[in-house]
């Protein structure tokens, strides 16, 4: 009987498993067709520009800003928004679903970020706000006399049992996960989220939504639904403080009986619930009295313990409550290219985070030195470019040998770069640091130099003949760079010729 059980369990795995698989390979084949579609006339003949988000929105303890599809022919061919948050200290990111995935980088700061599985269990017990444990947690370990004190104020041993259950349950949740910079954070759509700022600096994150993206059967904008909070203003750049608002509680649009039904509350506290946070916007300031008492500083280890590989009881947990959902793309010692004076590419798909399978997003993050070189090469997907520090100068070239851009991108500004358009950087005086967000989980990179040339990988005399050069020219051009990939150093003569260009 138990064999049994156990064999049913096991074909019900394999049977939930095929049908995820298949349901992920039905839904990119559909997103292809979709994007392909929806952008097949925004791609055309466009010269690209480095730029700053179009709008702002700000609250009680942070900003959005923002730009869309409508307002960007580039993010239209892309079919992303890209969207640039700040949290500032004590700030909550009031929780949220999208319409569609996103892709996040942690530019500065630290601080926590929780997400929302249906069906997942409550098992998680630390406290979101102040690094301290909770209230159980500290009764439990509590000294002698305080549980004696307890026992003469507290009432039976079964009444404190209660309390200890209740207040188990009052600070149970799902997992919460601590954030710093350089993380890269997968979010899927429809799963409510949160973000809170305990660090002592602003924490700013930068992020598309993938709005061509299957799992979105809206229109093509992205449309952020909260939970909470209150609308707030955009300031657009060319009409400052035009009014309209953005966000608002969703809650506020039921009806205040049929919520405190539903809730099992008063009618006064569901209309807390829609009315409460008036004029703060989307960014809560969390106050003193609702923090939890500091105690130990928990480290990164202690809550980031999610591990996409471990043994789950179902199949729900396995696919979804354990998944990881960041990685670190400031890492060294995971750098996929690394080239000492030259810099390092951090490449985050779908091999090093499962959760990017889902989304079918990825992200590389690069950081050059001084008047160093990326090597010409080509994405088999659309990029979006965003500059974390410093300078460099980009050249984008598109399928007719037409450069659509020349120019120089710095930081806080974005550039779209279209699939298989050809790219180029060099870095300034002061390096170039960046994170490219792909709308593909595994894009591929082809290059036209260094060790994985496509010319070095193509016989001689078909260079020859192609390019209408001497067998000598073509042995330099095919195997000068044979030791390198992708990131070259400057030489003492192209950091003369770089200085004397600017």
């Amino acid at each position: 009987m138990e064999r049994n059980m156990r064999a049913s369990l096991i074909m019900a795995l394999l049977l939930l498993c095929t049908w995820s698989c298949t349901e992920m390979v039905n839904g990119q084949q559909q997103q292809q067709q979709r994007r392909q579609q929806q952008q097949q006339r925004s791609c055309r003949g466009q010269h690209l520009r480095a730029q700053q988000p179009y709008e702002t929105i700000r609250s009680e303890a942070g900003t959005i800003a923002l730009s869309t599809r409508q307002d960007n022919d580039e993010l239209d061919c892309a079919g992303v928004e890209i969207i640039r948050e700040t949290i500032e200290r004590d700030g909550l990111s009031v929780p949220r679903f999208h319409n569609t995935p996103q892709i996040v980088y942690v530019v500065e700061g630290e601080g926590r970020f929780g997400v929302v599985f249906p069906g997942c269990p409550e098992t998680f017990r630390r406290p979101p706000f102040g690094a301290g444990q909770g209230e159980c947690q500290r009764r439990r370990r509590g000294s002698g006399q305080e549980e004696e004190r307890e026992e003469e104020e507290g009432g039976s041993e079964e009444q404190r049992t209660r309390r200890d259950r209740e207040c188990a349950r009052d600070e149970s949740s799902q997992k919460v996960r601590r954030v710093r910079r350089g993380d890269v954070v997968a979010i899927f759509a429809g799963a409510a989220h949160w973000w809170y700022n305990d660090g002592d600096k602003p924490l700013r994150i930068v992020a598309i939504a993938d709005s061509s993206n299957y799992q979105n059967q809206l229109d093509k904008s992205y449309r952020p639904f909260f939970l909470a909070g209150s609308p707030a203003t955009r300031e657009r750049r060319e009409k400052l403080g035009e009014g309209r608002n953005y966000g608002g509680n969703m809650l506020a649009g039921f009806d205040a009986n049929m919520l405190a039904e539903a809730f099992g509350v008063s009618k006064n506290t569901a209309i807390n619930l829609q009315e409460n946070n008036q004029g703060r916007g989307l960014h809560i300031r969390v106050t003193e009295q609702r923090r939890r008492r500091p105690g130990q500083i928990l480290s990164l280890a202690e809550e980031d313990t999610d591990d996409d590989s471990r043994p789950a009881e179902n199949g729900l947990a396995q696919l979804f409550c354990n998944m990881r959902l960041r990685h670190n793309a400031d890492n060294p010692e995971d750098a996929d290219v690394f080239v000492r004076d030259g810099g390092r590419l951090n490449t985050i798909n779908r091999f090093k985070l499962h959760a990017l399978t889902h989304l079918n997003l990825a992200a590389e993050r690069g950081v050059l030195r001084p008047r160093a070189l990326f090597a010409p090469s080509w994405l088999s997907s659309h990029a979006i470019l965003y500059a974390t520090r410093g300078d460099a100068r980009i050249q984008v070239v598109e399928n007719r040998g037409r450069r659509v851009f020349d120019g120089r991108v710095q930081e806080g500004q974005f550039l779209v770069i279209p699939q298989f358009y050809a790219v180029v950087k060099r870095a300034g005086d002061q390096g170039f640091e960046w994170i490219t967000f792909t709308t593909s989980h595994s894009p591929i990179r082809s290059s036209f130099t260094g060790r994985n040339s496509v010319l070095k990988a193509m016989p001689q005399e078909v260079v020859m003949n192609a390019y209408n050069i001497s067998r000598r020219e073509a042995h330099e051009l095919r195997w000068n760079r044979e030791h390198e990939f992708l990131i070259l150093p400057p030489r003492q003569q192209d950091y003369e010729r770089g200085r004397s260009d600017q």
